[in-house]
This record gives C-alpha cells, structure tokens and sequence, in this order.
C-alpha cells in the first residue's frame, strides 16, 4: 500500500511532533518578552500567553519530542533574525548613536550567523554555531565596554556584594550605592553573588559571569542534541534582545546553566551530580523551590535526591542564616512576599493592576496548582519531560507573579529548548 505524502517544510515539523510546537512558544515567548520598553505591554503579555497556551497544548496533547530538525527551527532562528533587524534593541541600553548602533550591528550578524547554519551541513553547521558564539562575544563585549555602569540595581548589588564578601561582609546588612531601585535590601540568596564572585575578582564586572553561562548553555544544548542542527544551541545566544539580557546584570544565566546541567546529569545517569547543581540554583534564587515538587515526583531523580538537594542548599546557605537570622529574613523572604503589582511589570496580575483589580497572590497559587495538575498527570516521565515541566512552572509563575520582568521569561523559554534537546537522550538514571 503506498505510503500518503509527507508534508514539507516547518508544517512537517508542526505535524510530526511537540519540537516545532515548542520551539514555537519559545519564538513567542522572547519575541513578546523584546516588546517589553521598561512598561507594561498589552502587546506582550498577547505573546506571552499565546506561547504559554501552546506549551500547555504540548503537554495536555502528550505530543511526542523528537530531536528538532531544520525545519522545526525555521521559525526560531527567523524571529531572532527579524527581531534584530525590525525591532534591535534600543530601550534601557544607556546608549545611542554610532555605539548604540554597533552594539545592534553585532546581535543582527550574530543572528544571521545562526540561521545561515540552517543552510549547511554539519561541519558547516558546527563553524556557524562558532562563528555565532564569537560573534555573541563581540557583541556582549561592546556592551561591556560602552555601559561600564548600568543603571540598575541588580549591577551595583552584584558588584558590591562580590566586594563585600572578599572582606567579610554579611550581604544582608549591606546598603548599596548607584543605580536605581533597592538600596538596603539583598533580595535574592547568597549564591548569586557566590558564583559570579570569580568573574567579578578577574574581570571586574560580574556581567562577564552571565555571558559565559550562556556559552556554557550553549555548549550543554550542543551536548543535549549532537544530531540536532547546531542552530538550536545558538538560540540562548541570539534571543531577541540578547544584548538588554546583559547589560541588566540579571542572575538567571547562572540559573540557565545550573539547570541545564542537572537535567543533563539526570539523562547521562549521574543523578547525585545532578543533585548538587540542582541544590546550588536554590541556594542563589527563591523561585527555584517551585521545581521542588516536579523534581521529587521525577523517577529519575525522585523525593530522597529532592531532599538531598534541599539539604545541601541550607547548608550552603547556613553561614549567613546563621550571621543574621533577622536581616537573612527581611531581605530573602519578606521583603518579596511584600511586592505588589506595578504598572511596569509584564504579568497578568499587573494588568489587571491597570484596572484597578488587584488578586494578590491568588492567581499565582491558582496557576500553580493548575500547573503541578497539568504536569503530574499529563507530562512524560522522561528527562526532556522533566525540562518541559520546569518550563511550564517558571512560565506560569512569571505569568502569575504580582512583579515580573523580561529576565524572567529567558529562563521559561531556555528550558524549553532544553526540551526538545533532551528528546534524543535515554533516561540512564536509576529510580529516585
């Protein structure tokens, strides 16, 4: 019996499997994350939802995750294209004129360096993703060397911090000068300024810190998926506005590649290494213990590596508990159950805020619930399962949260990636 005629080009991809449909709401996900100005964007939050809605479609469907292919990365690779080119970035850089443009000149070539891989085979392929991640260098590099004082306060915390540590000082009691925005509060948990304390001592800025995570990211998606086409590692490269996602100083490359080598641990069989990078991304940000219940319900990784991990973040995190119980308090936990809606976030919750409707934190603990349901019953016990569904949790907990912003949504998008990468590796791992 003759075989009906397969589809061509990115509706195949669309047709076939979950990996076009993820890669997808990833390109609607980072595109709707660029049209953030600093403000609230109806046009965004659209973009933001629709990727959202078609990942939950993923999931709900339990649509296969094959390893992607060219065609499924056709859409990725042009929105990045067409977002450097159309709309580069140019809001909150601190720049303008010929080092404005530049800075826009190098995410554009590196963005073409990607999708001219498309077009090659693999050897081609693997000089193009080289050529995108020095191009990505260059451009990371202009902006260093064009902003060597970004206002906004995650830089000075980072910076200052760092310097506090090498002399001793407790983080949580210090008061920071330049920037806007906090002053005399530490929000996140020690290990943010831990990890980017080597790259602060070297180089003098910690933003060095979050480009060579996403190298490092990059790196561990080429190792996710060597059969995939090399472009699909190139996208936390070249994400639309990858020059704002460093000039801000933001943590969550740190917490890119923490996660990124624990789900690649996970599926190489090395669960207890995948523990401890597991246990270091809790121990720099807060958010992270939403993943909790996802990783202890995983086989491959299980409640008693869960707990593990959960041990040895306290254990990280015990000298400046144990400094200043009260201080550690205010800054890490109070201070951000305290955040309300603000014009300028990009959630629902702020939207809502523009008319004057204000749910608290009862539409986060809703989507919560709705997304552990989503998970627990429809979501593949695999690995690349597992990176959907942290994808699925930090996106609807972005979407949900009273103050999120676009640092936020890198991370959802990332992790989604890491999803369709993860597709072509069998779980080695033993039962948790």
């Amino acid at each position: 019996m003759a075989r009906a005629p397969r589809l061509a080009g990115p509706v195949a991809g669309l047709a076939d499997s979950g990996a076009a449909l993820l890669l997808v709401a990833w390109s609607l996900l980072t595109l709707g994350d660029s049209l953030n100005r600093g403000d609230w964007e109806l046009s965004a939050l659209i973009l933001l939802l629709a990727g959202f809605a078609v990942v939950i479609a993923v999931a709900w469907r339990r649509m296969p995750l094959g390893v992607p292919r060219r065609q499924d990365l056709i859409v990725p690779v042009a929105t990045c294209v067409l977002a450097a080119i159309a709309h580069p970035v140019a809001a909150s850089m601190q720049l303008s004129g010929g080092r404005l443009v530049a800075v826009q000149a190098g995410a554009a070539a590196a963005a073409v360096s990607a999708a001219a891989g498309l077009a090659l085979w693999p050897r081609g392929q693997r000089l193009a993703l080289a050529a995108t991640a020095l191009l990505a260098v260059v451009t990371a590099s202009l902006v260093f060397a064009f902003v060597p004082h970004p206002d906004i306060d995650v830089w000075a915390i980072l910076q200052q911090s760092s310097t506090g540590l090498v002399h001793g000082a407790d983080m949580y009691r210090q008061h920071w000068i330049d920037g806007f925005g906090l002053k005399a509060v530490y929000p996140y948990l020690p290990w943010s300024t831990v990890v980017v304390l080597p790259f602060h001592l070297v180089f003098g800025d910690v933003r060095v810190a979050m480009l060579v995570a996403l190298l490092v990211a990059a790196w561990l998606l080429r190792r996710m998926a060597p059969a995939a086409p090399a472009a699909l590692a190139s996208l936390v490269l070249v994400a639309p506005h990858f020059p704002y996602y460093l000039v801000r100083s933001w943590t969550e490359p740190t917490l890119t590649v923490l996660l990124f080598a624990a789900l690649l641990l996970i599926a190489r069989g090395h669960p207890g290494w995948a523990a401890v990078a597991l246990a270091v991304a809790l121990a720099s940000k807060q958010p992270i213990v939403l993943l909790l219940p996802v990783f202890a319900v995983w086989p491959s990784f299980g409640w008693r590596r869960t707990l593990a991990s959960v041990g040895l973040a306290v254990a990280l995190v015990a000298p400046w508990l144990i400094a200043g119980p009260r201080d550690f308090w205010h800054d890490a936990v109070s201070a951000n159950l305290a955040l309300r809606p603000i014009d300028r976030a990009l959630s629902v919750p702020s939207g809502l805020h523009h008319v004057g409707i204000d749910l608290g934190f009862g539409l986060l603990l809703a989507v919560l619930i709705g997304v552990y349901a989503l998970v627990w019953w429809r979501v593949p016990r695999s690995v690349s399962g597992l990176a959907l569904a942290c994808g699925l949790v930090v996106c609807g907990y972005d979407l949900a949260n009273t103050q999120s912003f676009f640092n936020h949504y890198q991370l959802a998008a990332s992790l989604l990636v890491a999803a369709t990468a993860l597709a072509g590796l069998g779980d080695r791992s033993p039962a948790g």
